[in-house]
């Protein structure tokens, strides 16, 4: 009987494996299930469903298939995709205890050690990551992998000149055909912090522009230097002409030229058309803005982080973001090029959500009413020179589609 199941089971297995070939990838699947219920003890079929579930994404299934297969039949693929998929459940403790039981199947293997290194730098102990990676490195001096994972090490650390060296050392290594994209934002973090004699991480500005590359601009009640996160839960007038009066003098500083001003909501129209009065230049539906052109897209609050990436994939030209205020949860998920006041909570506004087009015009008009009668801080100029000559890595210059 046990012959005959196994049999039946392995038959089910090859028909989902022909069938995954061919692209029924759902077929598939049903037979490597039929498979698993013709025997529950065949391990090959838990893995085969493993796989499937990993390639769409349902890690946990994939987990749960994967550590099956490596109790009934402990192997080096088992114990490595289970590893793997440990990590990208965010369990990287469980995958450092699957990639150690992988090791000691397949003892001093560079690509587990690998595994291993990076699993201790995604749990945080980048110490531990560094230790495991540094055999490796002496080993494989020409992996640009392994220098990229101990340049991000090192950078974790604060030890800012050697992940310099080791990314400059990657993207040297880096065969043409991968893309550098993570590697050149890694090197802008680096230079960014060795810009800083004396880093201050409880500063906002410095740290969102060492981390991120963006501008933190502040408002009223900061002196637009040093910056920490508002516990407030209202923007007034004020606020807003503030942080446009910081906005145009580094604008008009750096001779920032806008072909339009796209809003990325209805509750941001009043800040973007106050915006776009006072750069003379026409409000925008994100499709059809210039596409030699450079638009600003504004945003008053955060309210959907997810929002502002949709409206900037429709804009066919250059963009910049500008929010007026983000919360710090939102700030976790999105990060606008510019950024005025960041808050403990998320906050309201001066103006009736549900405006007309009435209303949008007076309170467009209020907020620069209100930026002509405001007195100029008096280290405005200073504020300026902070990114105007001391800080110039900003991401909206680094990003190869602005031009600048």
């Amino acid at each position: 009987m046990d012959h005959w199941r196994r049999t039946e089971a392995g038959l089910f297995l090859e028909r989902g494996e022909a069938l995954e070939q061919v692209g029924r990838l759902d077929e598939a699947m049903s037979e490597f299930k039929r498979a698993i219920r013709a025997d529950p003890g065949f391990a090959e079929a838990h893995m085969a469903l493993g796989y499937h579930y990993r390639r769409k994404n349902l890690l946990s299934k994939a987990a749960e298939e994967f550590r099956t297969a490596a109790a009934l039949a402990p192997s080096y693929d088992s114990y490595f995709n289970l590893g793997h998929v440990l990590v990208d459940l965010g369990q990287p403790q469980a995958a450092i205890e699957a990639f150690q039981r992988c090791l000691a199947l397949s003892p001093g293997d560079p690509a587990v050690a690998y595994e291993i290194a990076y699993a201790h730098y995604c749990a945080g102990e980048y110490a531990a990551a560094l230790e495991n990676v540094q055999p490796l490195l002496a080993a494989s001096p020409d992996d640009w992998e392994l220098h990229h994972l101990a340049g991000s090490c090192h950078l974790a650390l604060g030890r800012y000149d050697v992940a310099r060296q080791e990314f400059e050392r990657a993207l040297q290594l880096l065969p043409p055909s991968e893309d550098d994209t993570d590697l050149q934002e890694a090197l802008q973090v680096a230079l960014r912090h060795e810009e800083f004699p004396s880093f201050d991480p409880t500063n906002l500005k410095a740290r969102l522009y060492a981390e991120h590359g963006v501008v933190c601009l502040g408002s009223l009640g900061d002196d637009g230097l040093h910056i920490s996160p508002q516990p407030r839960d209202r923007l007034s007038y004020q606020d807003l002409a503030r942080t446009l009066q910081r906005f145009h003098a580094l604008r008009l500083r750096w001779r920032w030229g806008f072909d339009a001003v796209v809003p990325v909501d209805q509750r941001s129209m009043p800040l973007a058309v106050a915006l776009a009065h006072s750069m003379r230049k026409p409000i925008s539906h994100p499709d059809y803005c210039p596409r030699h052109g450079r638009a600003l897209v504004v945003s008053a609050t955060i309210e959907l982080p997810e929002l502002l990436g949709v409206v900037c994939e429709h804009i066919p030209g250059r963009h910049i973001t500008f929010t007026a205020a983000i919360d710090e949860a939102s700030l976790e998920r999105v990060v606008p090029d510019v950024i005025g006041l960041v808050t403990t909570m998320r906050v309201s506004l001066p103006w009736d959500p549900g405006h007309g087009r009435g209303s949008v015009a007076l309170s467009a008009r209020e907020i620069n009413a209100t930026l002509k009668s405001l007195p100029v801080d008096d280290n405005l100029a200073q504020q300026v020179r902070y990114y105007a000559s001391q800080h110039r890595r900003l991401r909206f210059f680094m990003r190869q589609d602005t031009g600048d």
